[in-house]
């Protein structure tokens, strides 16, 4: 045990201090060794938090902690990472990155054929809106039927009354 321990570097080991039965049955608290050498911290329970819960999203980050550091200028021996594992964490990342960009590029794809067929429907809306307005007189717009032709204007020099020209 006290190799491994040496092996790993591994300073201390934290736990609450209640015992906790090994699962060969053979030793009654599994922290034995390490509270004898004193390598043992003890910690103290709080409620709602979980040690399992904690260790897991370290765990779950650690790849990243380790892309985070190396990029920082960390060695892997600072880190006491190996050559391959910093190399798989390099790949996962890599692969994670590529993943994401084939993504993306499907998307832009996608949203690319999504603009040239609101295009081509805008296009044969206003060729049918062209087509039904082709021959149809534009009523109203250039001359009003209903028009009596009096045209009147504002002179000036009247006091503001209306004025008619008669000749057209």
């Amino acid at each position: 045990m006290k190799e491994f321990l040496d092996k790993h570097q591994i300073d201390y080991v934290a736990h609450d201090a209640l015992p906790y039965a090994d699962t060969s049955g053979a030793g009654k608290d599994v922290y034995e060794f390490v509270k004898t050498i004193g390598k043992f911290k003890e910690t103290k329970r709080t409620d709602g938090i979980s040690t399992s819960d904690i260790i897991m999203r370290i765990v779950k980050d650690y790849n990243q902690y380790v892309m985070r550091n190396l990029d920082r200028g960390y060695s892997i021996k600072e880190l006491g990472v190996s050559y391959v594992k910093a190399c798989s964490v390099s790949y996962a990342t890599l692969e994670k990155w590529l993943r994401m960009n084939m993504g993306l590029k499907k998307l832009h794809e996608k949203v690319k054929k999504q603009q040239e067929k609101v295009g081509e429907k805008g296009t044969a809306i206003r060729e049918r809106i062209q087509e039904r307005l082709k021959g149809q007189p534009l009523i109203g717009f250039i001359h009003d039927k209903d028009d009596d032709d009096d045209d009147y204007f504002y002179d000036d020099d009247t006091d503001g009354k209306e004025t008619y020209d008669d000749d057209g």
